[in-house]
């Protein structure tokens, strides 16, 4: 059986651009580098992790689980039944240092008991950096990854730091499907070794993103006997590295929910990006011999480029200046990518797409095509409709929206970018918000 990992005292995205530009966001996606030096990395992840505390309305049972930082710094993320005590009275709060100036109470802002997910405020700042996210898509079956928390076995040991996370390393043993039941959670299984007090903890990837909360553990509860006697039970692991974590992608329409800022890095990190990580100045001397070889390339497979080149080895040998070309024939006459309404406030509007395309959503800081606030059902930032020159395809993507962007009737699956063709239709939430890409 999987039993949760509470512990307890006393009894309880981007389209290519082209040029030169386009070679920098090239190389980007190719290399998929963390922003972050690894040192850098590395103490993110240590202060963001924090101890939770949860004391019964009675005083006589203390819990603690662990959770991290997000948003502006006065929100933490952990497991509901690491604070469950609240529901009947109990008092939540984030221990920083182990004194009582560093003890911040808390209070639970929303929970959801299936997903067993909480967030709490804090009466004050933590003065703590806010988590990076990595959505499931981005995570593959034997990807390294570290888990941090606050075992509770670990703080027996003499001269503890009970505010100092600890960690265990191991691999992502299994990614299970959605549930059937919408209600449940995605879960990732693990082996790296989580304990009681692990609970509301970040699993973090190679490269320092969350992409679970540490949930589970397979134990199964025992009758033991102490010193004197007496009858008590305790948990026992029933498998070995058999563990499980609340995927990120259940944390972040929680936030979204919440108008909790967070950041999601939603790419794979490739080969490139991993030596990066561990090798940066080898990883920028190849970086820049492929920059060097792109621009060969490019110069040489165009006609300009080739007429350039002659130019310059004529002028150093001294020889005569080539004729200039014949001009080029006309080019065909271009068509606009655009985006009409056909449902909503933009009805019967057509705008051309350009640049780095248009975002859709009711917040005026995060959309360029702003939706009036009575339509509840669409996102701050709900979606961002772009063309992509290169292949000649319009792109769709659903910025983690709560309620969902719908193409042809089918649903986008959430944060992921999506091709259309002309005359492709997609809805907001509700059809009431609706548009169509064309070319005019």
């Amino acid at each position: 059986m999987a039993i949760d990992l509470d512990h307890s005292r006393g009894g309880v995205s981007r389209r290519p651009r082209h040029g030169a530009r386009g070679i920098l966001s090239l190389l980007g996606a190719l290399l998929c580098v963390p922003a972050a030096a690894d040192d850098a990395v590395r103490e993110r992840m240590d202060a963001a992790t924090v101890r939770v505390l949860c004391m019964a309305s009675a005083g006589d049972r203390l819990g603690t689980g662990s959770g991290f930082v997000v948003g502006n710094g006065s929100h933490v993320v952990t497991n509901w039944h690491v604070v469950a005590c609240t529901a009947e009275g109990g008092a939540a709060a984030v221990l920083l240092a182990a004194d009582r100036e560093h003890l911040i109470p808390a209070r639970v802002l929303s929970y959801d008991e299936h997903r067993d997910l909480a967030v709490l405020q804090t009466d004050r700042g933590l003065d703590r950096p806010a988590v990076h996210f990595a959505p499931i898509a981005s995570v593959r079956k034997l990807d390294r990854v570290v888990a941090y928390g606050f075992p509770g076995a670990a703080d027996d040991s003499s001269g503890a730091d009970m505010a100092d996370p600890s960690v265990t390393s191991g691999v992502v043993s299994r990614i299970y499907p959605r549930p059937a039941a919408p209600e449940l959670p995605r879960l990732i299984q693990t082996d790296a070794a989580i304990n009681p007090g692990n609970s509301g903890g970040p699993l973090y990837d190679a490269f320092g993103r969350v992409i679970g909360v540490n949930t589970q553990k397979a134990l199964t509860v025992v009758e033991t006997r102490d010193a004197a006697g007496a009858r008590a039970e305790g948990r026992v692991p029933i498998g070995e590295g058999i563990g499980w974590a609340v995927a990120s992608d259940e944390v972040l329409p929680f936030l979204e929910r919440l108008g909790i800022p967070f950041r999601v890095e939603p790419d794979r990190v490739g080969a490139f990006g991993s030596l990066w990580h561990r090798e940066p100045l080898v990883a920028a001397l190849l970086t820049g011999l492929l920059a060097l070889s792109m621009a060969g390339v490019m110069l040489a497979a165009s006609r300009r480029g080739r007429a350039v080149v002659r130019e310059r080895v004529t002028r150093v040998l001294g020889g005569p200046s080539p004729r200039p070309a014949a001009s080029a024939a006309p080019a065909a006459t271009l068509r606009t990518p655009s985006l009409r309404g056909l449902a909503g406030p933009y009805v019967g509007t057509t705008l051309p797409i350009a640049g780095d395309g248009i975002a859709i959503g009711r917040d005026p800081a995060l959309a360029q095509l702003v939706i009036p606030l009575t339509f509840a059902q669409v996102s701050k930032r709900h979606a961002l409709v772009g063309y992509d020159v290169s292949r000649r395809a319009f792109t769709l993507e659903d910025c983690w929206s709560t309620q969902g962007t719908y193409v042809n009737g089918a649903p986008v699956p959430a944060g992921q970018c999506v091709t259309l063709n002309p005359g492709d239709r997609f809805h907001l939430a509700t059809p009431a918000v609706a548009f169509e890409v064309l070319l005019t």
